[in-house]
């Protein structure tokens, strides 16, 4: 699965900048929620302006303008993280169009001129659009794609291209995609190698790093250990975006955990010998206490930390039950 989406600059301009000042915030979380979801990448075509400051949101008004009346206020925060995105033009390189892309065409209502849906179609990657008008405002996006075969004819078929246009668009398709993602994955090595495309708020201790590169429990267990993984990611997003204040073990579920979480008992936490199984080292240093833990199959744990000063989750260890005596 790709992991890039496609800025769709064919549903501008706003009608006013009143219009194009209402849907910006949203536009800029739902680019850095994708982001943290694995689309690491936000293509542009070259006739946008990959910084951004020269695309004219409505006649006479660019995003420059956007942009110097919200950089010192609330949404400040925002834009700098979008800030940090990166962009890569154009829509097809020198290896895309090698491969057929441009015996590749696309058609979305009587259209075939649309540049961005055929990037999208292409890469197999969402569109991501800004709320201005029909057909814009709609996902997902139905559109012909019309290919050669190697003896000179047409293949014709139907292809749907998710279209993410509000916060709400995007939350429905999340699940989903995460899913589709993690399918890929098949062994612990591929979960390290892929964490921080998949899992961006997770932070995996020495250990636990160990564990799944050597992996040795079952692939039902692993599937549970990406479903646990992606649940903490969903909550720390939440975290971060102000959703929770705090950790507590009933907002796992809240953001879809199906396993069992708990903290250790008083007396694991009042044993010495048995509360140090369960401290390990942060990569910054400092050595914690890992009590919350996730209750897999075959007996296998997931010990993590929450911290509350960067709102990311610790993964400690990985494994068969620690010793309770």
């Amino acid at each position: 699965m790709t992991d890039c989406i496609v800025f769709n600059h064919h549903c501008l301009p706003f009608t006013t900048p009143e219009t194009a000042d209402n849907a910006i915030t949203n536009f800029l979380k739902i680019c850095i929620k994708s982001h943290n979801m694995g689309f690491a990448t936000i293509l542009v075509d070259v006739t946008v302006d990959r910084d951004w400051f020269r695309l004219q949101l409505s006649a006479g008004y660019f995003w420059q303008d956007w942009h110097e009346k919200n950089i010192r206020g609330e949404n400040r925060d925002i834009i700098r993280a979008f800030r940090s995105l990166a962009t890569r033009q154009p829509f097809f390189s020198s290896e895309d169009v090698k491969n057929g892309a441009e015996l590749f065409d696309v058609t979305f209502d009587g259209d075939s001129s649309l540049s961005a849906v055929r990037a999208a179609a292409w890469h197999e990657a969402p569109l991501i659009s800004l709320p201005t008008r029909c057909p814009w405002m709609k996902s997902p996006l139905q559109v012909t794609v019309d290919t050669l075969d190697e003896a000179g004819n047409i293949l014709s078929q139907q292809l749907n291209i998710l279209n993410f246009y509000s916060l709400e668009i995007f939350e429905s398709e999340a699940i989903k995609l995460c899913q589709l993602k993690h399918s890929l994955i098949n062994s612990g090595k591929e979960l390290i190698d892929k964490q921080r495309q998949l899992f961006p708020n997770i932070v995996f201790c020495d250990q636990a790093s160990q564990q799944l590169n050597i992996w040795s429990g079952s692939k039902t267990v692993l599937d549970q250990v990406k479903e646990s993984l992606s649940s903490l990611n969903l909550f720390c997003d939440k975290w971060i975006d102000g959703v929770y204040d705090s950790y507590h073990h009933e907002f796992l579920r809240e953001v879809g955990l199906n396993h069992k979480v708990s903290g250790e008992s008083a007396t694991v936490t009042q044993t010495p010998r048995l509360k140090e199984l369960r401290e390990f080292w942060l990569p910054e240093g400092r050595k914690k206490y890992f009590e919350n833990h996730i209750k897999l199959s075959s007996g296998y744990r997931l010990h993590f930390f929450p911290d509350n000063r960067t709102k990311l989750i610790y993964i400690g260890y990985i494994g068969p039950h620690l010793k309770l005596s």
